[in-house]
């Protein structure tokens, strides 16, 4: 008898995958949910399962709990996560105009942080007493730093980038001016409106890192 071992091939239900991501993206959007509502300590398994309308199991298929909230978080920001590799982060470096480059990077990241919002100060209160999250909220801030390197670097292409900072200092004011933090002391906590925390924010990027308007 010859042997057919070499053209067996994997059956893939198309219909049956197209199931598994919808499941799939209702326990990770009943996550963000129920994280955003309870923080981290305070969620449970089964409020995100109740909330997504599936079994305990089926939510563990997905994640544990930590795997779960890192999942929400990156759910959240979908629309546009601030990560090198990130299209509409490629698309910003390309801005040849500094003060344009930093405007739209303000937009870009406030975007971000009213996004992230409860998920963030979730992480920032649960990574002290979850070595995951504390991954998890080591790997964000190097994420932020990168970025902000990258901004810095595409500015300093420009030549609008001031002269009396050091480039990795320039980086590291910037990676403090975007700190998802600031966002939820001004506007949650100060009321400041999207717009004038979007404004602020551009403006004080533009402050501390171009050249003043006639400068030599």
């Amino acid at each position: 008898m010859a042997d057919v071992k070499g053209t067996q091939r994997t059956y893939r239900s198309p219909l049956r995958e197209q199931a598994a991501r919808r499941t799939h993206e209702a326990v990770v959007a009943a996550a963000v949910q129920v994280f955003a509502e309870e923080g981290y300590t305070g969620a449970r398994i089964e409020q995100i399962a109740a909330r997504a309308g599936v079994s305990r199991p089926t939510v563990f298929g997905i994640g544990n709990k930590a795997q779960l909230f890192a999942l929400a978080r990156q759910y959240a920001a979908t629309d546009g996560s601030v990560t090198a590799n990130d299209e509409g982060f490629q698309r910003l470096l390309a801005i040849p105009d500094a003060h344009r480059l930093l405007e739209e990077f303000a937009a870009f990241t406030a975007a971000i942080s009213q996004r992230l919002g409860p998920l963030q100060l979730a992480l920032e209160q649960a990574a002290g007493t979850d070595p995951e999250l504390a991954q998890l909220q080591e790997s964000s801030q190097q994420e932020l730093l990168e970025c902000a390197r990258g901004i810095i670097a595409a500015t300093a292409a420009t030549g609008s980038l001031r002269r009396d900072i050091p480039r990795e200092a320039a980086a590291d004011v910037l990676w403090l001016q975007i700190q998802p933090a600031n966002y939820r002391h001004l506007v949650e906590e100060r009321g400041w409106s999207h717009h004038a925390f979007e404004r602020w924010h551009a403006a004080t990027m533009i402050a501390a890192l171009l050249e003043p308007a006639g400068a030599s």
